[in-house]
């Protein structure tokens, strides 16, 4: 089922999910087929349908990406949760690497920003699944209000979207 492409608002819902939460599950598929699912930091970049992360091009998520594309990136919060389904490529770009490194990202790698072995993954996503709460306080009183009014409760706002 196709879903209605985002717009700006959707867009803008979907950045401030990600840069709230900024650690996200990558799930790829194994050589046999299994679910794989690894923390991942989304890197600080203006989310334009393209996630970047920073990986080892000797990990586990660098080489299932390599036979099978195809990932999701799931981030949950305390209110927040998004859901992206996207395609995988291992990226060698010094210029972007160096564009993208930081203190947090210093301290994983040993080797620092000129490490060879240190590429980028970047994750072209075609579709996003968002929920965006008010907060569990606040949806809990408009469900109780919701209750008593005989009304609809205020949970949030969720979407699908094609990007």
């Amino acid at each position: 089922m196709t879903q209605p492409p985002a717009d700006n608002d959707q867009l803008e819902t979907i950045r401030g999910i990600m840069k709230s939460i900024r650690t996200a599950m990558m799930t790829t598929v194994d050589d046999e087929g299994a679910l794989v699912s690894h923390p991942m930091t989304t890197q600080e970049a203006q989310f334009d349908g393209d996630c970047w992360f920073i990986a080892s091009d000797s990990s586990e998520t660098v080489q299932h990406i390599a036979s099978r594309p195809r990932v999701n990136l799931a981030y949950a919060g305390p209110s927040s949760w998004l859901s992206i389904a996207g395609t995988a490529a291992v990226v060698r770009d010094e210029a972007k690497k160096k564009e993208l490194w930081n203190t947090f990202t210093d301290a994983w790698f040993e080797g620092g920003v000129d490490d060879p072995s240190i590429i980028l993954i970047k994750v072209t996503a075609d579709s996003a699944q968002y929920w965006d709460t008010p907060g569990r306080v606040a949806t809990f009183v408009s469900m109780i209000k919701a209750k008593v009014t005989g009304g609809t409760p205020n949970v949030g706002e969720s979407d699908e979207v094609e990007l």
